[in-house]
């Protein structure tokens, strides 16, 4: 998925307000807590061993709300992906539509699949709901403002927010203060990437799905080049290049490798 197939710019400004509101209602001063969230809203949840089949779920029965985690999905329970998958649910609970589905029997609970790994507008707008309300914008904005943008940057922000890396670059690039892109991709090929509005480029070298070969995470894939510090590239080889001044613009790439997984952070130099 690619941003402009994520959400619409409708639902990205009002899933950010409610989130954001909830975040600063009920943790003003300290980290989100999803649980405790549940806990006041008196949603009973488990954590539990469901194998593959989903995530997290979302169930409702006479009008009352139980939240499943798939303990076998995740490293623990208090992991940053746990944390994540919980406030997905909540956004399914949250998110008005969604809940009175759920109530009403228009829409059955069903497995989530959290990450922004799903092509469902539903599970996308619980995504961006979980990632809101984990890093409210006021907070986040405040914490990287007029600080110069290098990856450091995204593992402090990560480890205040306790959100992983993907979660925390992703929403860097919606309210940052640097313009960055984000690409994941999975066995050399790419899976989705999303930058911020005002990021120099909108367009990647060989259209959505090729990994270009000349870049970090290309090389790993291609020649088993493993780099675990940022390095320099040039625009020539991720971007789409309209003028030959612009090729050899400068970029860095940080590039987090796990096994067939990649993901590449990329700002200008």
């Amino acid at each position: 998925m690619y941003k402009s197939d994520f959400l619409s710019k409708y639902d990205v400004v009002n899933l950010n307000d409610l989130a954001s509101d909830i975040s600063d209602f009920y943790f003003p001063d300290s980290q989100i807590d999803p649980i405790i969230i549940a806990k006041k809203k008196q949603i009973t949840y488990s954590f539990g061993n469901y194998l593959d089949a989903f995530d997290g779920l979302l169930e409702c029965e006479n009008n009352k709300f139980h939240i499943y985690i798939n303990i076998d999905k995740l490293e623990h329970a208090y992991s940053e992906r746990a944390r994540f998958t919980f406030g997905h649910e909540l956004g399914h609970y949250f998110i008005d539509d969604h809940r009175n589905a759920l109530i009403s029997g228009l829409s059955p609970s069903h497995c989530s699949v959290t990450g922004f790994k799903s092509k469902n507008r539903a599970e996308r707008q619980a995504d961006f709901f979980a990632s809101c309300l984990l890093m409210p914008e006021t907070r986040f904005r405040g914490y990287c403002f007029r600080k110069k943008f290098e990856f450091r940057i995204i593992q402090e922000l990560a480890k205040k927010f306790g959100t992983s890396i993907s979660a925390t670059a992703l929403r860097f690039c919606s309210i940052g203060s640097h313009p960055i892109m984000v690409v994941y991709a999975f066995d050399n090929k790419i899976k989705w990437y999303w930058s911020s509005d005002d990021f120099p480029f909108k367009y990647l070298k060989h259209g959505k799905d090729k990994l270009p070969e000349d870049t970090v995470a290309g090389e790993y894939f291609c020649l088993g080049r493993k780099f675990n510090n940022t390095q320099q590239v040039f625009a020539m080889d991720w971007f789409n290049i309209w003028k030959d001044t612009q090729a050899e613009k400068p970029f860095y790439e940080h590039c987090l490798i796990n096994g067939k997984h990649t993901l590449s952070i990329i700002w200008e130099a």
